[in-house]
């Protein structure tokens, strides 16, 4: 009898041990979790960071006079729609960090992206700046290549006149294309079949 009530209580101390050992590699999952989530976080702060140096301080590209550009570091005229973006689009798309000179991220799995959406520009009537609203995008990866960060920044810039009036035309010119022509039916050929169409 009291050999099978040491195997008994030696069986619950073992299945106690168990449980406790798996909520233990649980809890580190976790923590493993949140660190790379941290990690990803950071590099995405970084890439925003070196965006707006790089609207600061480096060259960019603008749209033409139809709104048009497709260089990843274009300020295009359009929502840019990034948020949405799946990682294999911003691995094709976006702005690669590296353009300020910083040193290489470590920890992380690729270098993290960015992209940038002109939201407004506003030329004084006169004056030498512009006052140029950019929303950034930027997408960053963890230690693991599945643990992803997005986060969004806006900033106001002072540019030059020309480049403040060449963004404001590519604005119109992309407000233009993207109207819709509506056809009037009370004038023309549509008018007396509108008209028999609502006897």
């Amino acid at each position: 009898m009291t050999l099978v009530v040491a195997l008994i209580l030696l069986m619950a101390m073992t299945a106690l041990g168990l449980a406790g050992l798996q909520g233990a590699v649980l809890q580190e999952r976790m923590a493993r979790n949140v660190m790379d989530r941290q990690v990803a976080f950071q590099a995405a702060q970084a890439a925003l960071a070196e965006g707006e140096w790089r609207l600061r301080h480096a060259d960019y590209t603008l749209p033409d006079a139809q709104g048009d550009c497709t260089a990843p570091d274009c300020l295009t005229p359009q929502p840019s729609h990034a948020s949405q973006w799946p990682a294999a689009r911003w691995r094709r798309d976006g702005v690669a960090y590296g353009d300020s000179g910083a040193q290489s991220l470590a920890g992380v799995s690729e270098s993290p992206r960015v992209t940038f959406s002109l939201l407004a520009s506003v030329c004084p009537k006169a004056g030498a700046s512009c006052q140029v609203r950019v929303e950034m995008t930027a997408f960053g990866w963890g230690s693991r290549p599945v643990t992803h960060a997005l986060l969004e920044r806006r900033v106001t810039l002072m540019l030059p006149r020309a480049t403040g009036e060449a963004l404001i035309q590519a604005q119109q010119a992309q407000a233009d294309n993207d109207d819709t022509s509506v056809t009037s039916f009370s004038e023309g050929p549509f008018r007396p079949a509108w008209r028999e169409v609502l006897r």
